[in-house]
Parts: C-alpha cells; sequence; structure tokens
C-alpha cells in the first residue's frame, strides 16, 4: 500500500455536527482500505478529538488519517496553542472523559506544536492487543 493511498486529509467545518462528519471520513477510509476492524474504535477517538477541537480550539478543525504498516495514526490539527489535560470527572458531570477514553483505548497518544497549529494524535495497532470486556468501558 503506498502512502498516499493509505493517507486522507479532510478539513471540518466549524460546528457540531463535525463529530459525527468525521466519524463518517473515518470508517469509509477504512472501509476502502479493508481496515474495517478499527472502526469501532477509531470512530470513537475520532469523535473524541474532534469534538475537544470544536470545544476548546479556534477555527476549523483538520482531520488526518494514515494507515500504516503497524498502526493507523489519528490526528486532529487546530488552531489552539493549549495542552490539553486529563480532567477528573465526577458522576455526575457529563463531559471531561475524552482524554481517559483516548488513553484507554489507544496504544500512544500526544501533542504537536507549530507556530500556528496544535496537532493531538493517537495510533491504534492494526492487531488489536486482547482487552477484556471491562477495559473497553
Amino acid at each position: 500500500m503506498n502512502d498516499e493511498a493509505a493517507s486522507g486529509c479532510y478539513l471540518l467545518p466549524d460546528r457540531a455536527e463535525s463529530a459525527g462528519l468525521a466519524r463518517t471520513h473515518v470508517r469509509a477510509f477504512l472501509l476502502a482500505r479493508r481496515a474495517t476492524h478499527l472502526t469501532d474504535d477509531a470512530t470513537l477517538l475520532v469523535s473524541e478529538l474532534v469534538t475537544n477541537a470544536l470545544l476548546h480550539a479556534p477555527g476549523k478543525p483538520e482531520l488526518r488519517l494514515h494507515l500504516g504498516e503497524s498502526v493507523l495514526r489519528i490526528e486532529v490539527v487546530d488552531g489552539g496553542s493549549g495542552v490539553p489535560h486529563r480532567m477528573h470527572p465526577t458522576a455526575d458531570r457529563a463531559s471531561g472523559r475524552g482524554l481517559i477514553l483516548v488513553e484507554a483505548i489507544a496504544s500512544a497518544w500526544g501533542v504537536t506544536h507549530t507556530a500556528d497549529t496544535k496537532s493531538v494524535w493517537c495510533e491504534l495497532p492494526l492487531t488489536a492487543p486482547h482487552r477484556t470486556p471491562a477495559a473497553r468501558r
């Protein structure tokens, strides 16, 4: 598989429905590359990262996907300069679990800054490690 065929880049509107649009892009990307076994985890990760970008950064987020030999790399680039941090949500709080989910599902994640942008990225192994049902919650 060549790098161009294994990569996708999608500029998303600065609107709440962009998380759903990003999930649609991920599903189509993985279907076209016969990697649908990653769909559930990848759509959840993308949804969390895009939602965070929409809530905490200015401008239109950009979704970047790259299917390498051993991992799917997901990046959401935005115009923010802050560093995302994991929250400690309480039972009565509806938000604040996004990075906890990313940390639990992805094999790696991080943040990269340039002069104008921030990229929050994560990776999923193409061959998923065994996880118990409790670890997936």
